[in-house]
């Protein structure tokens, strides 16, 4: 089986790459500077998704495409910044469609990623992939248009899946070396208590989920997401006790805490990533059969 894979040279692209060529795969990534490979399994081919540029040859005996494609939103959300996260996974997978519409290929299944940002936040509603819900905030009708987007693949008679990922723990980058950065500061300021949830997911776990997708060939929504979500306390404290370096915690006020973002603007920053509060549920995917390694923060030491 051959892939292709949109935003293969980023943390979760480079795990899931890796994965793939210890399999025995071959892999075509899309990349915006010209690379030249240092194994005869993986290929790079320029795009520019802005101007809708691609080469045609990167889907070549492809069968499965992996994107992964779209700008960071751990950024302040000022305007220019929220039409490049919009822009970047729109523009991505349109580049993508619109070059499957015009030739002829093998592909037969598009595997996209999407966020678990989609759901409000809530102490405790924990969320499936089938649960009712308005879009409510930004990032949530960014995700809703993200995962239309990919959704029209459909048309072009592809299988579709869609992984709503968490939080994403990896040594080597993301969410995980973030909170790293403030357990050397050895002070960490609580919201609300520290009690929202967490919704994580350990980075070989998710590149073993997409892979599993794609081997079995299943559509739908999936939820990436470990089974154990925990608190935003617990998951400072993993952190604390990992580095052995114990926090210095405090409860600033709501009302100071968002006066900064109240000041920039970007006051939705704060509610859909600082006090993001979501509970979310991988029984789907176990159902099916999928093994998670990490099951639990405690797995990870």
């Amino acid at each position: 089986m051959k892939f292709l894979i949109s935003g293969g040279t980023g943390l979760i692209g480079s795990q899931i790459t890796k994965l793939l060529i210890n399999n025995g795969h071959q892999i075509n990534i899309l990349s915006r500077k010209s690379k030249i490979s240092k194994t005869l399994n993986i290929k790079y081919y320029l795009w520019d998704p802005k101007s809708k540029k691609i080469d045609e040859r990167c889907l070549d005996d492809v069968e499965v495409i992996i994107n992964l494609a779209g700008s960071s939103v751990f950024s302040l959300w000022i305007p220019s910044v929220k039409r490049k996260i919009i822009n970047s996974r729109l523009n991505s997978l349109s580049t993508i469609y619109e070059l499957l519409n015009n030739k002829k290929h093998k592909v037969k299944h598009l595997i996209s990623a999407s966020a678990i940002g989609i759901y409000p936040n809530h102490q405790t509603i924990s969320y499936s992939e089938s649960s009712d819900f308005t879009i409510k905030s930004y990032l949530a009708d960014v995700v809703q248009k993200w995962e239309s987007k990919a959704n029209d693949f459909k048309k072009l008679k592809l299988k579709v899946s869609i992984l709503r990922i968490g939080l994403v723990l990896s040594k080597n980058g993301g969410i995980l070396e973030k909170l790293i950065q403030f357990n050397k500061l050895r002070i960490v300021n609580t919201i609300d208590g520290g009690n929202q949830w967490q919704s994580w997911i350990n980075i070989d776990d998710l590149a073993n989920m997409f892979y599993f997708i794609a081997k079995n060939k299943y559509e739908g929504i999936f939820n990436a997401v470990s089974p154990n979500p925990v608190s935003f306390n617990k998951l400072q404290d993993f952190v604390s006790s990992r580095y052995k370096k114990p926090f210095i915690k405090f409860n600033l006020s709501k009302y100071l805490f968002t006066l900064p973002f109240k000041i920039l603007n970007i006051l939705d920053f704060y509610h859909d990533m600082i006090a993001s509060n979501k509970k979310v549920s991988s029984n789907k995917i176990q159902k099916l059969g999928f093994k998670f390694v990490y099951k639990s923060l405690e797995n990870l030491k």
